[in-house]
């Protein structure tokens, strides 16, 4: 049976429809279309003018729809990072059979009574529910504990929520935009995360940072659990913000200049090696050194890598995640990233190339800009007729409990 997904990642800089076709003989997803078109009425990966982000997704609908051969009209749908929060709790129920043997009911009991323990916010909604560990009795770290006896169960989670407002914002853009059905929100970097991490890396531990345009999304992963999320506010657009700043020129001729001659590492970078405007706007003769373009890359990376130091220092993760950093993401193509990550991490670094795809149509680089884009077409979305949402959610994301 051949089944045919769409991805829909709405990002800050692109906006990027891929469809693949999947069959059940083969573990591959074939792509037969794909359209990226750039970012309109979108900050941060946020809806902030409708017109224009329903244009713009409909644009990159249509193209990846005549690229396939195929109508869309359904699609798992990416957001960012500065959509969620994360909330941990805890579930704890009474093993239900009389031989102490515990059942798929009693592990939807133990998740059910977790999610009711969350504080209530009318403006978020549950996005993702994931399961980290079980308890049975006094035994800790189980993974799956079907089958297992005792009298008590519990579970540890993490619900990742979003901001209700913005959600159904973009969902009134996609719909406008021609698709009749989302089929499932996902958080791009867990998307990514499908396609480019290994299990050996979720086991030892490991950080995955998606550097779009607008924020710098990750996920962390340990002993093949999820151990923590979020976002951080830098983007390559704030690189280029920077730019435009330092050489006192436009967005878009930042741009082109960060792409042409960026580099992270200044010291690499000849003191001789000029960029001249002229190349860039016609009648321009401005001059700068292009060390101190890499100056102002280097300065703002820096503060990426500080935060996200930052954010493992919160779980005691600081230069001990043994599998490191692995960068995908627009950003993450910048030349000499690999280099300052390692120098300001002090973990091992690495590109996320996606596997798993065939008649892909771009190279390895573009792949790792791509990444949360081909993720979500390995994304699980099968529903069963009258689950309830908290079944849904347990049946979409429970392969991210056993990597």
């Amino acid at each position: 049976m051949t089944r045919i997904i769409t991805g829909l990642d709405v990002g800050s800089s692109t906006v990027t429809t891929i469809v693949g076709k999947c069959d059940r003989n083969s573990s591959d997803t074939e792509i037969i279309g794909v359209a990226i078109e750039p970012a309109e009425g979108i900050r941060r990966g946020m809806v902030v003018d409708v017109e224009d982000a329903t244009r713009t997704i409909r644009r990159s609908i249509l193209e990846a729809s005549r690229a396939a051969g195929v109508g869309i009209h359904s699609a798992v749908v990416s957001i960012g990072g500065a959509y969620l929060h994360t909330v941990n709790s805890r579930g704890v129920v009474a093993v239900s059979r009389a031989d102490g043997e515990i059942s798929h009911e009693d592990v939807v009991r133990a998740y059910t009574a977790a999610e009711q323990f969350i504080p209530k916010n009318p403006n978020r909604e549950v996005v993702h529910f994931i399961p980290r560990e079980f308890r049975v009795d006094s035994e800790v770290g189980i993974r799956d504990p079907i089958g297992m006896n005792g009298v008590r169960l519990e579970v540890d989670t993490l619900f990742l929520e979003a901001e209700s407002h913005p959600l159904k914002t973009l969902t009134k853009c996609i719909e406008m935009a021609g698709i009749r059905r989302v089929g499932e929100f996902v958080f791009s970097t867990l998307a990514a995360a499908d396609v480019v991490l290994t299990k050996k890396q979720k086991e030892l531990g490991v950080i995955l940072v998606d550097i779009g345009g607008g924020t710098a999304d990750f996920v962390v992963f340990e002993e093949g659990r999820l151990i923590h999320g979020g976002s951080i506010s830098i983007g390559g657009g704030h690189i280029t913000k920077d730019i435009a700043t330092g050489f006192q020129t436009g967005m878009d001729t930042a741009e082109r200049i960060k792409i042409e001659y960026g580099a992270t590492i200044p010291e690499l970078v000849s003191k001789k090696e000029i960029i001249q405007l002229g190349d860039f706007l016609v009648g321009d003769r401005s001059m700068f050194p292009r060390r101190d373009l890499a100056e102002i890359i280097e300065a703002r990376l820096k503060d990426l890598f500080e935060l996200l130091n930052r954010e493992l220092k919160k779980i005691n993760r600081s230069q001990l995640l043994p599998a490191g950093v692995v960068l995908v993401g627009g950003g993450a193509r910048m030349q000499g990233i690999i280099e300052i990550a390692k120098r300001e991490m002090r973990l091992p670094v690495s590109l996320g190339v996606p596997v798993g795809f065939t008649n892909v149509p771009f190279d390895e680089g573009s792949s790792v800009q791509l990444a949360a884009s081909l993720g979500l077409l390995r994304w699980k979305t099968e529903e069963r007729p009258g689950s309830s949402r908290i079944l849904v959610l347990i049946k979409n994301f429970f392969n991210l409990f056993i990597p």
